[in-house]
């Protein structure tokens, strides 16, 4: 297929134009071969949902594949460029074929339009799309503000997604997994101490710790300097103080001990343990 747009010349404002303009006057939809498309090496998503991917299956055998992937040539084949969902779920669904515009792309583009297509259907996790938005700026060096521009999100959010690589690989996971929000990542990715961060990431799931706590205790840290007291240590305490105190509601946490009583007796006998001292 000749290509009338020269690619090599294409900025990213030119691929965001093309993918939001779908089909080309110029253009057919030629049914191609599954097992001759290859996956999209710049594909920042990684992680599919199984379950959307059945239900997608699902609609696909009652109604077929409604929009067309985009593929470039490519040797003994081609490269998916857009719509790994749909093919992925067409497998699924027993097809053989779908139905796909063959476009020429320079490689180093790939990236950014399998980002574009992702952030159309809001696909990506947090991670994923640092990573995309990262190798953006790195190809086509445009900055935070450029790129914020060009997909309709402000400088400050750019900046914060991409800042969330500076989490240690345990925490962007847990990013990823939902196991903390995107409030906690973003004060946990201002953090330069990775010991720091790794041990109020861990008191983030064992207490609960709100984004406004979070941050609290980062102010505080980042004004005093004093670290935060390891999940190992308030182990520790937590048993010593237990068997000190022994069937007495008591807990341990950073900065708070808390003695727990329901009853007036049992009021008189936590206070007698202290006379005793």
């Amino acid at each position: 297929m000749k290509d009338n747009n020269n690619s090599l010349g294409r900025t990213f404002s030119d691929l965001i134009a093309e993918n939001e303009t779908f089909i080309a006057g110029n253009e057919e939809i030629n049914e191609i071969p599954i097992n001759t498309i290859k996956a999209n090496p710049g594909q920042p998503r990684t992680v599919f949902d199984e379950i959307k991917l059945k239900e997608l299956a699902s609609s696909i055998k009652q109604h077929g594949i409604l929009q067309p992937v985009i593929v470039k040539p490519a040797a003994n084949g081609y490269i998916l460029v857009a719509g790994e969902r749909r093919v992925k779920a067409a497998e699924i669904a027993g097809f053989v074929n779908v139905p796909a515009i063959v476009r020429e792309y320079n490689e180093k583009y790939l990236p950014e339009l399998a980002m574009l297509e992702n952030l159309q259907r809001e696909d990506l996790s947090p991670i994923e799309e640092a990573i995309a938005f990262q190798k953006i700026i790195q190809n086509t060096h445009i900055t935070h503000k450029e790129l914020a521009d060009k997909i309709g999100k402000s400088r400050v959010y750019v900046t914060n997604i991409i800042g969330l690589l500076n989490l240690p690989t345990i925490v962007m996971d847990a990013v990823n997994a939902d196991v903390i929000s995107m409030g906690h990542a973003r004060a946990l990715s201002k953090l330069k101490n990775i010991q720091f961060c790794l041990n109020l990431f861990d008191r983030i799931k064992s207490e609960n710790l709100t984004v406004r706590e979070t941050e609290d205790i980062i102010r505080r840290h980042n004004s005093s300097d004093d670290d935060i007291i390891s999940e190992e240590t308030l182990k520790k305490a937590n048993e010593f103080i237990k068997t000190r105190f022994n069937d007495i509601n008591v807990s341990v946490k950073h900065n708070k001990i808390t003695l727990k009583y329901k009853t007036e007796k049992e009021l008189e006998r936590i206070l007698s343990l202290f006379k005793d001292e």
